[in-house]
């Protein structure tokens, strides 16, 4: 069984401490391979990556990965100059483009230029900002291994606020549902999951898919990318330009396509046990830096 750990940083006053979590807490016990994906050249220096990594004996693997905007888009579609959209109006402008090409390769991460993802079985995905609250019990890839399902996740649960979804979900999800919509109609998907099914349904669907359970910090099978399924998902995705128009996220991206692909999701539930926190170090810095050449 070979496993990889993933992440794409750029809070570089993150990082450390969330490989220092990562190596007490669970990697300690298997020591699989980190890989450290990063944009223009912030993780380069030798001195600096032996810097963040003095404090624990892991196999960490710095990688820079190239970005590039979609030449078929125009600069006014980009989602931060957006003018009919609270949440790029009032959060999200160009200098946190780098965010669109985070969600764009975390996309795409299976066969995206410079990546290693397909040398492995199995993948964890997480985000710099988090980290290990308790030693791990269980090894998350040991358990997917031994389950049917392809995909899993630390956290799979509702994105509500007061009950209903926070206005920015509802903005970097515009088009979302009916694109998915179109997607099955046109590919002649049937889902395997209640969760499509029930959703493809309803005359609201565009409302009530918000209220689905959606996924955060993976565990997967990277048997799952190469699906046919998977290949037309993330092909029509990228075609259509939604991660740069809209920020189409790739928890959606990847949860939309599971609901797609296997009939559950498996729920770790390494968030609500308490064994993670996906926010642990944003004290220390909050918003990922952006890219350093914004006109790509």
């Amino acid at each position: 069984m070979k496993v990889c750990i993933n992440y794409i940083s750029s809070r570089q006053m993150c990082i450390e401490h969330s490989l220092v979590s990562l190596w007490d807490k669970y990697n300690h016990k298997y020591n699989y391979p980190v890989y450290v994906y990063y944009f223009d050249d912030i993780y380069d220096s030798p001195q600096l990556q032996a810097q963040i990594t003095r404090h624990n004996e892991q196999n960490v693997i710095f990688k820079s990965v190239p970005y590039k905007t979609p030449d078929f888009l125009k600069e006014e579609e980009l989602f931060y100059n957006r003018t009919d959209l609270w949440y790029p109006k009032n959060r999200f402008s160009i200098h946190r483009k780098g965010y669109l090409h985070m969600c764009h390769f975390k996309s795409n991460i299976y066969g995206y230029e410079n990546s290693d993802l397909h040398l492995y079985d199995y993948a964890l995905i997480h985000d710099d900002e988090a980290g290990y609250k308790m030693q791990m019990p269980y090894n998350p890839a040991e358990v997917l291994r031994q389950r049917p399902e392809s995909f899993g996740a630390y956290f799979v649960g509702q994105r509500l606020k007061d009950g209903h979804p926070h206005q920015g979900h509802l903005d970097t999800r515009t088009g979302l549902w009916e694109f998915t919509e179109n997607f099955i109609k046109t590919n002649n998907v049937v889902p395997k999951s209640k969760v499509m099914q029930h959703l493809l349904q309803e005359s609201e669907a565009h409302r009530l898919y918000h209220y689905i359970k959606w996924c955060d910090t993976y565990v997967l099978k990277t048997e799952m990318f190469k699906s046919d399924l998977w290949k037309k998902w993330i092909t029509a995705v990228n075609q259509s330009g939604g991660i740069y128009k809209y920020r189409w996220g790739d928890n959606e991206i990847i949860t939309l396509f599971s609901y797609m692909h296997g009939e559950h999701i498996y729920n770790f539930k390494a968030v609500s046990d308490g064994l993670f926190d996906q926010g642990m170090f944003r004290n220390i810095q909050d918003y990922a830096p952006g890219v350093k050449d914004s006109s790509r």
